[in-house]
């Protein structure tokens, strides 16, 4: 295909998803990972590769990489959207829990990086875009192990670019604040009450934070935008 390769993790279903319809839209193959994958419909089949990976499983996520290179080209961007939010008394949670949610979280990002970043440095070009959250700077008194992946994932994109600079990478830190997906639905809980622990905020559409991410993509090669928030106007949150 004319496109390069775009990876998308957590592709099926919320961010995600919306991101990895913003790229179908420009015409970039796609390589979509997620635990259940899901159809992205009205595109042709030889521009969508969907695969069934964990991402804390790094072995799994390889061989997908490189089964869509083999077919589409190198990764030219990944964009790490892959992740959840779990809330409770951290001393109730089960060790196994809290274990998964730093793999998935943190980990998870690492594998998608450490899969593409010898390729990229290798052609002097790439872009790595991770998805983290408002709370990477401002925590909340809930979702302690999530706000702390989320910490790490900004200390990483700042550390990461600061490395790779020279090998003309871009690496992205995408910080929103409250996103309208099912995230509540993993916590088990309903989307209004949800709302009610969040204290009724103004919610960003998947869509539109998918417009900036492709927007940030979009920018020439030689411009890097590093870490941006994104949070509604009428939002007085951080």
């Amino acid at each position: 295909m004319s496109k390069p390769l775009v990876v998308v993790t957590g592709a099926g279903h919320g961010i995600g998803r919306a991101v990895a319809a913003a790229f179908a839209a420009e015409q970039h193959p796609l390589l979509l990972v997620s635990r259940h994958p899901t159809p992205l419909g009205g595109l042709p089949a030889d521009q969508v590769l969907p695969a069934a990976v964990d991402v804390a499983d790094y072995a799994a996520l390889e061989a997908a990489v490189q089964g869509a290179e083999a077919r589409y080209g190198p990764t030219e961007c990944i964009v790490n959207c892959a992740g959840f939010l779990r809330i409770g008394a951290l001393e109730t949670r089960a060790p196994a829990d809290v274990s998964y949610e730093v793999d998935v979280l943190l980990k998870g990002v690492l594998n998608g990086i450490r899969v593409v970043l010898g390729t990229m440095k290798a052609r002097r070009s790439g872009t790595i875009i991770n998805v983290s959250s408002i709370g990477d700077r401002v925590p909340g008194p809930d979702g302690e192990v999530y706000h702390a992946c989320k910490a790490a994932l900004r200390s990483l994109a700042g550390s990461l670019q600061k490395s790779q600079a020279a090998n003309n990478i871009r690496v992205i830190n995408v910080a929103p604040g409250f996103v309208r997906t099912d995230i509540h639905a993993e916590m088990g809980i309903s989307f209004e009450e949800y709302c009610e622990r969040l204290g009724h905020p103004d919610f960003i559409s998947a869509d539109q934070l998918a417009d900036i991410i492709l927007f940030c993509w979009k920018q020439p090669q030689r411009l890097c935008v590093r870490d941006i928030v994104v949070l509604p106007t009428s939002s007085d949150f951080g």
